[in-house]
């Protein structure tokens, strides 16, 4: 079984030496509609099935794209956090994140150009079970907030180019 905490202070000290070959994690995959709304999607060979409710069209199969979107959010919350806790020595048993939001459709049909198609806000609430003291424990939050790669994906803007691969059929 991996040290999580000893691999946690190698990366921090590759971070450290601040060469961008040697930091970046490069991530790509698939997705591809399978049946109706229903998407399977292909990352580092493993597979996750989306959907979306049989009220929407769905096979209500899957959690939709939005829940897995706040499924990532939670899970790399979770993460950040268990690293964090790990490299510095802080106890933790469990961790578990409560995640709501709410899409508006008027943002989807493009019927208000004032309302967003994603998210307006999420709340986000983590439970940390562990023995150590409350500061040690909001340390860990402070760094969740400051150092998560999906929250920060929610929370910044980010540039996403999108090309059309058109197959004639």
């Amino acid at each position: 079984m991996v040290n999580l905490g000893e691999l946690m202070r190698q990366f921090r000290q590759v971070a450290l030496r601040g060469n961008p070959a040697e930091c970046a994690e490069p991530m790509s995959g698939v997705t591809r509609q399978v049946q109706g709304l229903k998407s399977e999607g292909t990352f580092g060979g493993l597979k996750i099935v989306i959907d979306e409710p049989v009220v929407f069209g769905g096979t209500g199969s899957a959690p939709n794209p939005a829940e897995v979107a706040l499924a990532a959010l939670g899970a790399s919350m979770e993460v950040t956090l268990r690293c964090y806790a790990e490299a510095q020595g802080v106890p933790v048993k469990s961790i578990s994140v409560a995640l709501s939001g709410a899409l508006d459709a008027r943002g989807f049909f493009g019927t208000d150009p004032s309302i967003r198609p994603g998210f307006g806000p999420i709340s986000a609430t983590v439970t940390v079970e562990s023995s150590a003291p409350p500061e040690r424990v909001a340390e860990l939050i402070k760094q969740v907030n400051q150092c998560c790669p999906v929250l920060d994906v929610f929370r910044s803007p980010q540039t996403v180019n999108v090309t059309l691969d058109h197959v004639a059929g």
